[in-house]
C-alpha cells in the first residue's frame, strides 16, 4: 500500500485493529487536550479505525482528566441525534448489531473489574427509532483486560492509569 499511495505523493495510515492511544502526561494542557480527546473518541460515533480507544493517563493529573472527560461527555450526550441537524454532535450507529457489539463490550468491562464512568445506554424514543443510538461511554479499565485489547468498534474510551513514560509506551 505504501508504495501504491507513495507513487502519488500521498501519506497513509496503515494501523489496523490498534486501539489507538493518546498519552496524557502531567505536562499536557489538559485545555487543549480534553477537546481533542473527545474529538477523537466519539467523533463519527466511534466508528473509524483511528478512533481513540484508550486514554493512557498519568497519575497525577488522572483524576482531573477524569473529571473534565465526565464534564464533556455530559455535553456531548446532550447533542446526539439526526447527523443531518447542525446542533447533533453524535449520530447513529451503523446498524442495532454495532449497538449490541458496544452494549456487550461494556457488560465485558464490568465482568473484568472496570467501571463504568458515563453513558453507555442504548437510546429508544422519538429520534431514536432505528435502535441505533447510544451516550458514549467512558470506562476505568486496565489495560491487560481482554477487552481493551480488543478495537470495539464504538464510542467507548478506556482511561487507563500509568507512573513512567516507559510504562505509558509499553501500554501503548
Amino acid at each position: 500500500i505504501s508504495g501504491i499511495v507513495g507513487k502519488r505523493l500521498g501519506q497513509s495510515i496503515m494501523e489496523l485493529g490498534g486501539n489507538n492511544a493518546i498519552i496524557v502526561s502531567k505536562e499536557a494542557d489538559l485545555d487543549i487536550a480534553i477537546p481533542a480527546i473527545v474529538f477523537g473518541s466519539v467523533g463519527t460515533t466511534g466508528q473509524r479505525c483511528t478512533t481513540t480507544r484508550r486514554l493512557i493517563i498519568h497519575e497525577e493529573v488522572y483524576d482531573e482528566v477524569k473529571a473534565r472527560l465526565v464534564r464533556a461527555y455530559q455535553q456531548v450526550a446532550r447533542r446526539i441525534g439526526n447527523p443531518l441537524d447542525g446542533n447533533v454532535l453524535i449520530g447513529p450507529m451503523v446498524d442495532q448489531g454495532a449497538v449490541q457489539l458496544f452494549t456487550d463490550a461494556l457488560d465485558e468491562v464490568k465482568k473484568e473489574g472496570g467501571h463504568i464512568l458515563f453513558g453507555g445506554e442504548a437510546l429508544s424514543g422519538k429520534g431514536y427509532e432505528s435502535g441505533t443510538y447510544v451516550v458514549p461511554a467512558l470506562a476505568e479499565a486496565e489495560n491487560s483486560f481482554r477487552i481493551v485489547q480488543e478495537e470495539t468498534f464504538a464510542p467507548l474510551l478506556y482511561l487507563l492509569r500509568y507512573k513512567t513514560i516507559d510504562e505509558a509506551i509499553h501500554m501503548n
